[in-house]
């Protein structure tokens, strides 16, 4: 028995996001049916709010502008299929045009490449990896990329990290660029700034766009840590502001809407690590909840160990440790997170694709894909998202590769 358009718009407008897109495959009147739904309400906005944990939203939010109704059902596409790593994404792998000597770091942000080197040099290309611009601040390696983008004007810049300053350098324009000296440790989220100077002042600070050229850094918050006490690692992420302070986690809340009064530091979590021999900025924090290290039991072995700090509610901590060299028999080289996807790259130019559906049931040993882009060190790894596939551009010191993934199509 047929039932009623009007009927099966209100069960459609009932389900789940996987349940609509079993349901465009049905017939072409069911298709017809979703994506008239699709087009008259935010029926994708409401499935992506629903199904996709918030931390892993904010990621896909981040990279794209102006959401409308069909981006909505983009970032829904997107996430689902990239839940199924293994079988349900084909990769392609493209090395880059481009030669350049002594690659440090390599950053993405809409139609734009920016890769550092270790002689100070910073190259911006366009996305098909025409010169755009070229700067050299400092005659040291470049350590980070940030971009910050300014969404109403469409108008980009640049943090560069070096070993003592950072460089904000708006290569769109011929405005000055902005250098802070004596900086230590510092992190970018939209176009606020977390920095560590030497002596111990943290700051966050707001990037805004004036009229014309002009630029203002607007401090919102700081505080000083003295010794003995000093930050390990810090990261700024989602409004929240994580620090590692020896073995204590400290956070400190802001509103980006509203700048708050002078706020101490909350107490998050104490971490216990089960390394012995950790070295210097060993630790990273991921997002305001996970941290990992990597070191080794002791001094004499060669195996290296990963260890996930995952941090809860009242002052929870629970961690789990792996061993690298049993599980990759390499040694990690770099890290990276975005949304539901975790990328290992290591010491022999492999790497390694995870989906983490949850960071609690996580586990090294279950990765869901292994590519070899070389046999050099990776060393740095960001991604451009699009609406129909999802591009890491992985780079080690002498080469910039392109894994492109794309949904593997279901025929019904």
């Amino acid at each position: 028995m047929k039932l009623p358009v009007e009927i099966v718009e209100r069960i459609l407008l009932k389900c789940d996001g996987k349940t609509l897109k079993t349901a465009k495959r049905v017939s072409s009147e069911w298709k017809e049916i979703v994506n008239y739904l699709s087009r008259k309400t935010p029926l994708w906005q409401w499935c992506c709010r629903e199904e996709i944990p918030d931390k892993e939203l904010v990621d896909y939010l981040n990279k794209y502008s102006n959401l409308d109704l069909e981006k909505w059902q983009k970032i829904y596409d997107n996430w689902v299929s990239w839940q199924n790593v293994q079988n349900g994404i084909r990769y392609d792998i493209i090395s880059s045009p481009v030669e350049i000597p002594r690659i440090s770091y390599i950053a993405v942000s809409g139609n734009y490449i920016a890769v550092g080197s270790e002689d100070g040099r910073v190259r911006v290309y366009s996305q098909n990896w025409k010169p755009f611009s070229h700067s050299r601040h400092k005659a040291v390696k470049v350590m980070k990329i940030t971009f910050i983008d300014n969404t109403l004007t469409n108008e980009q810049c640049l943090v560069i990290a070096y070993p003592r300053a950072l460089v904000i350098d708006y290569f769109q324009k011929t405005s000055n660029p902005t250098i802070l000296e004596d900086i230590k440790d510092h992190s970018v989220y939209k176009n606020y700034i977390c920095y560590e100077k030497i002596r111990g002042r943290i700051s966050i600070v707001k990037l805004c766009f004036g009229d014309g050229d002009t630029k203002i850094l607007m401090e919102i918050w700081f505080s000083r840590i003295y010794s003995p006490s000093y930050p390990t690692c810090l990261n700024i992420w989602n409004g929240v502001c994580t620090l590692l302070i020896n073995n204590e986690v400290q956070s400190v809340n802001y509103d980006p809407a509203d700048p708050p009064p002078m706020l101490g530091l909350n107490r998050v979590a104490k971490l216990r690590s089960s390394l012995n021999q950790i070295s210097e900025n060993s630790y990273q924090i991921l997002r305001d909840d996970i941290i990992i290290s990597l070191g080794k039991a002791d001094s004499y072995a060669k195996e290296e160990f990963i260890e996930f700090f995952i941090l809860g509610p009242n002052r929870e901590c629970s961690k789990k440790l792996f061993n690298t060299w049993e599980v990759l028999n390499s040694f990690i080289t770099c890290i990276f997170v975005y949304g539901n996807t975790l990328v290992l790259g290591v010491d022999c130019g492999n790497v390694y694709f995870y989906h983490v559906s949850c960071w609690k049931y996580f586990d090294i040993r279950h990765y869901q894909k292994k590519i070899i882009v070389g046999q050099h060190p990776i060393i740095s790894i960001d991604v451009k998202e699009t609406e129909n596939e999802r591009k890491f551009y992985v780079a080690s010191s002498f080469r910039i590769h392109e894994i492109i993934g794309y949904e593997v199509k279901l025929d019904f």
